[in-house]
This record gives C-alpha cells, structure tokens and sequence, in this order.
C-alpha cells in the first residue's frame, strides 16, 4: 500500500468538508490511502502542516487558496526557513486567490485537480524566503509586495471578517488608492550583476509565479523553477496613472510603461523609512527591512 495523503482542508475558501467528501469517494474508490483535518481559522494550517510534515505521508495536499498554501508550506518549513528533502505538496484549488495553482499548471477545476493529484506526476518548485530585521522568516510560493498592494491586502484583511473575500478587495483597494503614498524605497539587488536603487515606488513586487490577484500578469514571464525571483517595480506612479494603466496589468504590456522596471535576480533586500508594509502571498506578514531570496527547487509539487 502506498503512504497515505494528509489533507488540509481550508472550509472557508469555498469547498467546505460536505464537498470534501466527494473528493474522498474518488480516493477511496481508487483505493488512496488518507486522513484530512480541517482549519478553524488564521494559522491553523500552518500547525496541521508542521505535524504532518513529521509523519509518514506521501504527500501534503492543500485545499484552500493562496493564504491557505502560504500557510501549510510555512508549517512544512525548519526553524530557518528551508524545506527539508523527500517532503511532498499537492493542491487541489478552492477559494478566489488560486494564482499558485494557476502558474504551476494545476487544474482549477476539482475533479481535474483530483485526477491529476492521483496521477502523481511531480515537478520541483522554487520558494521565496523573506527574512525580516527582527529575526522572523516567512515563506511564498507566489508573490512577496512591497508598499500599495501590502496595503490593499491590509485593509481587505480588516474588513474580510464581515464581508466575503472578493468584495474585502474592492474596499481594501478603494480605500488604499484614496490614502496611500508611494514611499521610498532602498533596493539592493544579489547576484552576479548586484547593484542598487532609491526609487520612489507605489509598489515593489518579487514574483515566483506570474499570475497576480487571478487575473493580471504583473510578472508574465516569472516561473516557478528558474532559481530567479521576476522583481517589478512600480514606480512613482499617482492615483489616475495608476488607474488608467491597470487594464495594461491584464495583458502584461505595463512593463513597456515608462515608469516600470523588472529585474531577475536571486535575492534583493528592501528598505524604507516610511513603514512600508510586507505581504506574503496576499496576507500582510510584517514591514520593510526584509531580505528577500529564492531557494532553488525547494519543494517538490504533484501537478
């Protein structure tokens, strides 16, 4: 018999545990192995994963979106932020922010995603790793941003409690463009070219993959393998620029903008003194300084 699946089952990203149980018929008709456990609320999928990451499983499966996966491979992680060998992660999407799932090819839809997750077929993965001035560390699988998208993640997380999860974005978003400033900015790019920059940006982005809030392509050539994080750059942008070349985000032509810079590097560190909030995967995890890097093929994906 093969090591059974752990499941982390997220209830309120849309699938809760009474359409769990059609994903089980189909494991059990073909004879998978498993256990699943479900999250109550913030954090819990981290603890679930840090103690199944010390069991025999075969593999971890993340049903949940975005947060939901920041939060399991985060509890997959050592004390340093690394991942260690032989662990293995599926996803079978569910909820509104599922750009993982989407850049890494994994179905949205959940049979498909159940079917392929019973294929096993498997890639290596790279995770970005942000470690802050106080010592923390977090992981992403997506995306790390700097300044204005940190706030409308934010401001959403404030209101996401009362109303459901798309409509927290349009009011974080909305309230963020009435009262944000761009800040300034320090950039110190590693790897073989270095350098550095002080820029007055809306928004600093490092990419993994390149899908963005489920419909743009804020970093459209980014993959999840290339040992490289895709660092966009939005720079001193106002309100109307910044709506105006929004529709451009759909079809990745904004970095043709003139006030838009992208560089591919294997680490940079982040610095302001104007407070700019840090979010990991679509959830506020702390402020600037943060060191930035990627660790190469980290994790190995059933996809």
């Amino acid at each position: 018999m093969t090591a059974p699946l752990f499941f982390i089952v997220n209830p309120r990203a849309g699938l809760g545990l009474r359409r769990f149980s059609t994903i089980a018929a189909k494991l059990r008709k073909a004879g998978v192995p498993f256990s699943a456990a479900a999250t109550l609320g913030p954090g819990d999928a981290t603890a679930l994963a840090r103690l199944a990451r010390h069991g025999a499983f075969g593999a971890i499966v993340c049903v949940g979106g975005d947060g939901t996966l920041n939060e399991v491979v985060n509890g997959l992680a050592t004390a340093n932020g690394e991942i260690e060998p032989g662990i293995v992660l599926g996803i079978i999407p569910s909820g509104t922010a599922t750009d993982f799932a989407r850049g890494a090819g994994i179905p949205l839809s959940r049979d498909a995603a159940v079917e392929r997750l019973l294929g096993g077929q498997t890639m290596d993965v790279d995770v970005g790793r942000i470690r802050f001035g106080d010592g923390r560390v977090r992981l992403f699988m997506n995306m790390l941003g700097a300044g204005f998208d940190a706030e409308v993640a934010g401001r959403a997380q404030d209101v996401r409690g009362a109303i459901s999860s798309i409509p927290a974005h349009v009011v974080g978003f909305a309230s963020a463009l009435a009262a944000y400033q761009n800040k300034h900015i320090a950039i110190t790019f590693g790897g073989d070219d270095g350098g550095s920059a002080r820029v007055r940006a809306n928004m600093v982005v490092a990419a993994n993959g390149p899908s963005y809030a489920g419909v743009l392509r804020l970093a459209p050539a980014a993959q999840l393998d290339d040992g490289l994080l895709d660092v966009v750059v939005v720079g001193d942008l106002d309100r109307i620029e910044l709506l105006v070349n929004l529709q451009r985000v759909f079809a990745g032509t904004h970095l043709g903008h003139e006030k838009v810079a992208i560089y591919r590097v294997p680490s940079l560190w982040l610095e302001s003194d104007e407070g700019a909030l840090v979010h990991a995967d679509g959830d506020v995890v702390g402020q600037l300084p943060a060191q930035v890097d990627i660790l190469p093929r980290a994790l190995r994906l059933i996809h």
